[in-house]
Order: C-alpha cells, then structure tokens, then sequence
C-alpha cells in the first residue's frame, strides 16, 4: 500500500517509470534537435569543427530511437542512465566547441548552452539527485574550462560577464528541480490519502453489509433458543432452523475473511 511512502521525503520522491522514461526521452530529443542547430551554427563560422555536435546527434537519435521502441517497458534505471548518457554527451561538445567560439566571435556570450542545460535538467530529469548532478556538471565544467583552460585574453573577456550568470542559472535549475519533486511529493501523498479513504469506506461497507447479514440468522437463533425454553414441541425444526442460522454466520465470516488481506491501512506514528 501507498502508506510505506507517507515519510518519503522530496529528494527521495521516485517518479514513475514511464514519468522517468519520458523525462529521457524528451532530453534525448532536446540534444537531438540542440545538436543539429549547432551543426548549423557552426558551419557559418570558421574555425569551429561541427564533427563533436554532428557525432552527439547522432548518438541522441539512435538514443530516441531505442527509448520510442522500448517505450513499452519503461525501466527508472536505464531512464537514468540514458540520461546520464544524453547528460555526458552535451557537457564533452560543450568542453570542445566552447574555447573555439570564444576564440573566433567576439559577441560570444559565454556558455549559453550550459545555462539552458541546468533548466532542462530540472524539467526532465527521471530522479532528483540525477538532476542535481547535471545541474552540477553544466555548471561547474563551464567554469572550470574558464578557469582553468581559457586563454588569458579570453578569461578576461568572459570575466565582465561570468561566473555569475552562470551560478545564477544552475542555482535557478535546483530550485526549479526542488519545485518539481516537492510537487510530485505532495500528489502522491494526495493520492496516498485518497487511496486509504477508498480502503476505508470500502471496510465501512463491507461491516454495513455484514452488520444486516447478521441480523436474521441472529434473530432466528435468538427466537428458537427462547422457544426451546419455553416450549414441549418436538425440537427438530426449531434445531433446524439453528442449523441454518450458524450456516449463514459462517458464510459472514468467509465474506471477512475474503476482504481481510485486501484491506490493509497503517496508522500514522
């Protein structure tokens, strides 16, 4: 029952499986599409290679593909790792086209991509903590490549505009991805809650039912017992009559326990 998950905290929130397929899919799509546009980007500028963008959405299309065909048998664990994957696959392009565009347009605003990437990360991402990794990842490989892999001249170009944007981004990506699965916490505790009302009107119910089952066999047993007592007739009916007031008791009792094991409810500690 729904009950277990009462304690579930918004970082422990597991979506559904195919909640989380769809969540790869759509960022195997993002990739994809984002891709390709860079593809077109990058022809129209000399010294930019667009083989790692081309090389990525292809990997995206053969990824969407596989996720579209196995879209009946949705898994939260390859849901992950195929985003972990589409994940990967952004950053490494990123790494490897971001210097060359720094380099060669001087109107270059620096690690767009990277800032989108935390968005989509909260909107898509299958799992909580596999969100707040990308989140992570776009954020810190952009500024680690900054910091660590830009040339002097160009560090300080991008040092009028970063690494605050960027911070800003991926801080506006994790309180967009505690949103989401705050909200998805707080419906499946609705749905909890309408479940153990289900369970309990059905239980109340079945009593109802049982409560006016009970009452003529009890009344047949009560007015024979009180003629037995009372009476010098042959007893044979009136046992009878007994006999088949404790049948109909019996067959109450099988009713409950039939709906014994398919009503259960734990109370809140």
């Amino acid at each position: 029952m729904m009950s277990k998950d009462s304690g579930v905290r918004f970082f422990q929130v597991r979506l559904s499986e195919q909640d989380a397929w769809s969540g790869a899919m759509i960022a195997a799509l993002f990739n994809a599409f984002g891709m390709l546009i860079e593809v077109a980007v990058v022809k129209e500028i000399s010294g930019v290679s667009a083989e790692p963008a081309a090389i990525s959405a292809l990997l995206a299309l053969i990824l969407l593909l596989v996720l579209f065909l196995c879209r009946k048998r949705p898994s939260v664990i390859w849901a992950n790792i195929a985003y972990l994957f589409t994940t990967a696959s952004v950053i490494t392009v990123l790494l490897l086209t971001n210097l060359h565009f720094a380099i060669s347009e001087r109107n270059w605003v620096p690690f767009q991509e990277s800032k989108l990437g935390c968005l989509v990360a909260a909107m898509v991402a299958p799992g909580f903590w596999i969100g707040l990794l990308s989140i992570l990842a776009y954020c810190l490989s952009a500024l680690l490549q900054l910091e660590f892999f830009f040339p002097p001249a160009v560090r300080a170009r991008a040092a009028a505009m970063e690494p605050w944007p960027t911070l800003a981004f991926g801080m506006a990506g994790v309180l967009a991805l505690v949103y989401r699965f705050r909200r998805a916490q707080l419906e499946q505790e609705v749905a909890r809650i309408q479940a153990q009302n289900f369970a309990i009107k059905r239980l109340a119910n079945i009593f109802l039912n049982i409560r006016d089952r009970m009452n003529t066999p009890l009344q047949v047993i009560e007015l024979s017992v009180d003629l037995l007592r009372h009476s010098d007739e042959p007893t044979e009916p009136m046992l009878d009559r007994i006999d088949r007031s404790v049948q109909r008791l019996r067959e109450i009792n099988s009713v409950l326990d039939r709906n014994e094991k398919e009503i259960e409810w734990e109370a809140k500690g």
